[in-house]
């Protein structure tokens, strides 16, 4: 019993090692894999795009289905609403959307001179201050110029793109469509074409991992959604311009956590700086009373604690998507780390499991 007892930590060892080993291919890979997703990505967009749209839409047309209606007017119920707001919200809100993008980019000069002159009265003020001060507070501001142009040149490409590939996204609707009512077809086929000893592990691995992402996905863009509404509001009744614009930018970068919440509210307090010190003060203020609100009410109450993983991770998870990716990879990061540690818990408690059953039959 001892002897196979040193085996099996053998075993052990050994696959502990063939993992580590491939960490460290995988490292030297990242260059070349973030090029080849970048690329992939590019290609299948539409299509990744209508599966998380299916994905998020599936539960709703489940939930009636149960209530006694036909899957197919479930499924048309559900889509019109959904394309049905969309299109609505696009309707109404993309010329206020694009207003507001005109009139930015038509101010950005004078915005840029009050900023830099806000800039120079602070230089004014703590003349007193030692040289190295300065120095890093220049650092700081140069770093800080240079990731908001960053952000804002891959928004002004982005919509560039979307206007550009309007076929392909009049195709995701019809994609969603055809998902949504074959999806059941879809799983029997993906079942037939599963080796028979893999169907059950298969099965209960799908199943774990559409708990933990489908919870995750579904209530983090609830919280994104709510946020982003919520900024909205209240930047326009603090009378700040662009508005929408901010909101919006606020909601979509709270799906990155810790982070988000700091690269939304930079652009936000920079334009308040350049209107007066009070209005800047009153921004922060606002903003710091925002995420307070997302992460000790709307996070909880929504996400709740369906997916526990311990900060370290999530900030290495976020620092490799965005190596790899920039904002999109930092946006996929956490996705595709609790799809990664799922299968990992899943196969390393199924081959304990055989471990322990292969040393009780030879007992």
């Amino acid at each position: 019993m001892k002897k196979w007892s040193v085996g099996v930590w053998l075993k052990r060892l050994l696959v502990l090692l063939l993992i580590f080993l491939n960490c460290w291919i995988i490292l030297k890979l990242l260059p070349y894999i973030g090029h080849a997703i970048g690329y992939l990505l590019a290609i299948l967009a539409p299509f990744l795009i209508a599966v998380l749209i299916a994905y998020l839409l599936h539960p709703l047309i489940e939930k009636l289905h149960q209530q006694g209606l036909p899957r197919t007017l479930s499924i048309l119920i559900i889509y019109v609403l959904f394309f049905g707001t969309v299109i609505y919200a696009g309707v109404k809100g993309a010329p206020i959307f694009v207003e507001q993008l005109r009139s930015f980019a038509k101010q950005a000069p004078e915005l840029s001179r009050l900023y830099h002159h806000e800039v120079n009265h602070f230089y004014y003020a703590t003349s007193d201050f030692p040289e190295t001060v300065h120095d890093h507070f220049d650092r700081l501001l140069a770093s800080v110029e240079q990731g908001v142009n960053n952000i804002v040149r891959k928004i002004v490409e982005g919509i560039q793109k979307l206007f550009r590939s309007i076929f392909t996204i009049l195709l995701i609707p019809f994609i969603v469509f055809y998902l949504l009512k074959d999806l059941e077809a879809i799983k029997s086929w993906l079942y037939r074409h599963t080796p028979k000893k893999w169907r059950k592990e298969a099965v209960r691995l799908v199943h774990e991992i559409d708990i933990s992402l489908g919870s995750y996905i579904r209530g983090q863009l609830m919280v994104c959604f709510a946020l982003g509404a919520i900024a909205t509001v209240g930047l326009w009744l603090l009378h700040m311009p662009y508005s929408v614009i901010l909101g919006i930018f606020i909601g979509i970068t709270d799906i990155i956590p810790y982070f988000g919440p700091a690269i939304g509210a930079v652009p936000a307090i920079l334009i308040a700086v350049t209107l007066s010190v009070k209005k800047a003060i009153f921004v922060t203020a606002f903003i710091l009373v925002l995420h307070f609100l997302e992460g000790n009410i709307l996070s909880p109450l929504i996400v709740g604690k369906s997916v526990n993983i311990h900060p370290i991770f999530i900030m290495l998870s976020l620092v490799v998507g965005g190596d790899m990716g920039g904002v999109l990879g930092m946006l996929v990061a956490v996705p595709i780390f609790i799809t990664l540690r799922v299968f990992i818990r899943h196969f390393w408690h199924y081959y304990a499991k055989k471990i322990d059953n292969e040393e009780d039959s030879h007992l």
